[in-house]
């Protein structure tokens, strides 16, 4: 390690183990993200599995919520989403538990699109890139959310009907719970795949998550308004449900569902955006989410179509969102610790993870989150108003 104190430019660097550069002193590589002084059981270098790349501290198959779905919201407002995904939880448990089902359904349905929302607000995102391409997005998502749940209408009403104890054929219903589930994973891609294709100014694997998870929002909302609401006059559906019933489907449409196909829709749109290295495993990664999704679509079909137990089907939708968020994390993961960025390593900049004074870098060389982890505006604006005096060495 070596050190010139007598100008503020200069900083105390150290070799990386795992790229070979000379980097500023820290815990991490600023410029390749790993670990200057690796842990014995650390994991594969090329994953740096202990440390997620948009959240200091957290593990990379950690299942947070937060940090996967929302992975540019700063440190200081992550704790108002947990609370406001806890009210959530509160209000479908408690709404489900007194049988009022349309208040039920309407924050099942409405809170992810609002958690979104404020997300957007919240990081300054709506700035990053320009309104149209949001707005197209938003549109796209809600138009093939409608023409999805137009066309497959009637076989959910009959899949429906099921449950009122109308005969269905068993091969046919195996067929549709299989089948329908794996055509709205697909569609709830196309807005972020017709967005690709226009190529817009998107030039960060981050931004094209955001695109991925807008179109699957609006797409999930556009699908559950169209087939919810035609059933709010029905008695059926109007407060006479039991409760194990009502707990489930509170559970599947309000945390299970959405958090399965925001996770997948951001994976594919990060993976169409990638710019890295190795662009191909980018989209290989892309690939393998759908296909754990496929899985975990048809799984939840087969255990509706064959009535499993109320516990035994929450299950297997929890089980499969927390899937998802981990394949998210996995695939988001990956593509941050390869993806280029525009770096001032000679100057300083404040981290908005850790809140430390580092070299602007790829990587901070305290808590080791990537720079992209945080909005274009918000680095815009840093860059701006650079901390003083010089920067010091980070103390490892």
């Amino acid at each position: 390690m070596t050190e010139d104190v007598g100008h503020a430019r200069h900083q105390a660097t150290m070799p990386c183990p795992a790229c070979h550069h000379d980097v500023p002193a820290g815990r991490f590589c600023a410029h390749c993200g790993g670990q200057l002084s690796p842990a014995v059981g650390g994991g594969p270098t090329w994953l740096r599995v202990r440390h997620y790349a948009a959240a200091p501290g957290e593990h990379v198959l950690q299942p947070s919520i937060v940090s996967s779905v929302f992975p540019h919201l700063p440190q200081r407002s992550r704790g108002a989403f947990r609370l406001g995904l806890a009210l959530v939880a509160v209000l479908l448990v408690s709404l489900s538990l007194t049988q009022w089902y349309i208040p039920m359904i309407a924050v099942a349905i409405f809170a992810p699109t609002v958690l979104v929302a404020l997300y957007l607000h919240e990081t300054g995102l709506l700035g990053d890139l320009p309104r149209w391409l949001w707005v197209l997005t938003a549109v796209l998502g809600l138009s093939v959310g409608i023409a999805w749940a137009v066309l497959t209408r009637s076989i959910v009403a009959e899949s429906y009907s099921l449950g009122l104890g109308a005969e269905i054929p068993t091969l046919r219903l195996i067929g549709d719970a299989v089948v329908i589930p794996f055509g709205a994973l697909l569609s709830i891609q196309i807005p972020a795949v017709i967005v690709r294709m226009m190529r817009p100014p998107v030039s960060e694997t981050l931004h094209g998550f955001v695109i991925g998870l807008i179109g699957a929002t609006m797409f999930t909302v556009a699908t559950n308004v169209v087939r919810m609401v035609p059933q709010f006059g029905e008695t059926s559906v109007a407060g006479d449900q039991p409760v194990p019933a009502m707990l489930l489907e509170a559970g599947v449409r309000g945390v299970a569902e959405p958090l399965t196909g925001l996770s997948l829709g951001g994976l594919v749109g990060a993976a169409l955006w990638y710019q890295g290295r190795r662009r191909r495993n980018a989209l290989l990664i892309g690939g393998l989410g759908l296909l754990i999704g496929s899985a975990a679509y048809a799984s939840v079909g087969l255990a509706q179509a064959y009535r499993l137990p109320v516990s035994v089907q929450f299950l297997i939708h929890i089980t499969f969102a927390a899937v998802a968020i981990v394949a998210l994390r996995v695939g988001l993961q990956i593509m941050m610790l390869r993806e280029n960025a525009e770096v001032y390593p000679e100057l300083p900049i404040l981290c908005p993870s850790c809140e430390h004074v580092v070299p602007d870098t790829r990587f901070c060389a305290s808590c080791g989150v990537s720079c992209l982890a945080a909005p274009t505006t918000s680095r815009v604006a840093r860059r701006r108003e650079r901390p003083q005096p010089a920067l010091e060495a980070v103390d490892r």
